[in-house]
């Protein structure tokens, strides 16, 4: 069969990401046999114009449409991916007979309100090597959708159906395909108008280590979107697969590690960083860190094997704050973790949320006065509010704050900022100022432009104008039901099934 992936992200800041999902949905798909082509809209200023001449060039028997995001997550300047992703399938519809396949995290988030929405054929949820290799298959000869793993469709009753994902998906045994990337992600200076923190971004190659988390942050999905347990590349694995990657593409001059959480466990990190400085690997990389699990002899051995730059899942500067993100650690765990970075030949980056649930203005005060007293990071990227998602422990606060009501859908976004704090024009000019003056505290592009107050009133008109938009496309279409959930698949690596 031949299969066509689209790629839709947009978001280009802090630098564009390269699509590792859909290159290893490419890979899974050509080991199963099958041909792939690629078209990725974060090139194209006209989507819906790409896509069209992409779709009439070629004749494809199944385009999946990889959602890396649902929305930007960003408060001050929402921007929501959901209609976009609604007028791809209608194009795909309107000029082939394909099969139209959902995929990705953002369509993993919330599977069946986006289903409805978008109105594809199938949805692959979760992980989703096994499952599009399994429905190429079953389109190719039959068999039971039942057993496809992650795979969400409307029976013949006209419920939804999710089946259970495969947790068994071996990491190891499969590669992002490499060669689905578009060249210009390598580019010297691509990101240099979204990166502010450098004036040009050597090309970039991304890997993973592992999948799944074992933290229990208030406002995460990972686990619902990787899986809860870990599950973990052999380290030297990791090292011949940054050699290989370095090798075929000269273009590249650093990596980064994308694991939502590189350093916990901590042995497991420990083990990839003693390989790469065993192995002499001699390319500058980065990783995103949380704070819980930082020792002197870890930071060592980071920049021994050539990390040059960490990003910290702090998320707030105040005990309360953290205990209520459910972070794990404490104000006192941070300052200790700045220190030894600032010590240390690596850069380091704290990215924090303002106006969680619970934070009073004085306490917002006072989370500045903190940081700029104790702490001393290359930058700080600063979030006003946090994305509300389903399933979470930030919902249910949501909810009882008034920002939410009881049975909301979240996938239209939704925005948790403290209500008391966005009424406080003093405390978020206070807190503008402060992010104007710091060169390396970052908040939004358009701060010095406009006060906080006036722009939160815009991003709220934003978000009630995308509501009337989502209300106006699913006033005509059908709303689903969900089946009763069946039992767990058995356990199957990339290949048994395909």
């Amino acid at each position: 069969m031949r299969v066509l992936l689209i790629s839709t992200n947009k978001i280009r800041v802090p630098r564009p990401a390269l699509p590792i999902g859909m290159a290893y949905i490419g890979a899974a798909v050509k080991k199963a046999g099958h041909e792939v082509d690629v078209l990725d809209l974060l090139w194209e200023s006209r989507e819906l114009k790409a896509v069209r001449e992409k779709l009439t060039s070629t004749t494809y028997d199944v385009v999946g449409i990889a959602v890396r995001n649902l929305d930007n997550l960003t408060f001050v300047d929402p921007i929501f991916f959901g209609p976009l992703t609604e007028k791809i399938v209608q194009c795909v519809r309107k000029y082939t007979s394909a099969t139209v396949v959902l995929g990705g995290s953002g369509f993993s988030v919330e599977p069946m309100a986006f289903f409805e929405y978008a109105q594809p054929d199938y949805g692959i949820a979760g992980e989703g090597e096994v499952g599009m290799a399994q429905l190429l298959q079953y389109l190719e000869i039959g068999g039971a959708r039942d057993d496809i793993s992650g795979l969400c469709y409307v029976n013949d009753e006209g419920e939804f159906v999710h089946n259970p994902p495969n947790t068994g998906f071996d990491l190891g045994a499969l590669e992002p395909d490499r060669s689905l990337y578009d060249p210009r992600y390598f580019e010297e200076g691509v990101s240099a108008a979204s990166d502010l923190t450098r004036d040009t971004q050597p090309a970039i190659e991304t890997l993973q280590t592992k999948r799944g988390c074992k933290l229990y942050c208030s406002y995460c999905i990972i686990r619902k979107t990787e899986g809860k347990g870990n599950r973990f590349k052999d380290p030297v694995a990791v090292v011949d697969e940054i050699k290989r990657a370095m090798f075929e593409n000269p273009e590249v001059k650093e990596f980064e590690i994308v694991d939502a959480t590189f350093n916990f466990p901590l042995d497991y990190a420990a083990d990839v960083c003693n390989e790469m400085v065993k192995a002499k690997l001699d390319v500058p990389w980065y990783c995103q860190l949380t704070p819980n699990a930082v020792t002197p002899e870890f930071v060592e051995l980071l920049a021994a094997a050539g990390c040059i730059r960490v990003d910290l899942g702090t998320d707030a500067f105040t005990d309360e704050a953290l205990s209520d993100l459910m972070k794990g650690f404490d104000l006192a765990r941070v300052v200790e973790v700045d220190r030894l970075f600032t010590q240390s030949s690596i850069e380091h980056t704290h990215c924090v949320f303002l106006g969680g649930p619970g934070e009073t203005s004085a306490a917002l005060r006072e989370s500045i006065t903190f940081t700029e007293r104790y702490l001393n990071p290359a930058q700080i990227y600063a979030n006003l509010g946090i994305r509300i998602l389903s399933g979470t422990k930030l919902l249910k606060q949501a909810v009882k704050a008034g920002i939410m009501e009881q049975g909301q859908g979240t996938f239209v976004p939704a925005y948790y900022v403290e209500p008391e704090i966005l009424r406080d024009e003093d405390t978020l000019d206070y807190v503008r100022n402060s992010y104007l003056s710091h060169r390396n505290w970052y908040l939004w592009w358009g701060l010095r432009g406009q006060n906080l107050q006036g722009r939160a009133q815009h991003s709220a008109d934003t978000v009630a104008e995308m509501k009337r938009e989502y209300a106006y496309v699913m006033a005509d279409k059908p709303r689903l039901r969900p089946a009763r959930p069946k039992a767990k698949p058995v356990a199957l690596t990339l290949g048994t099934s395909a």
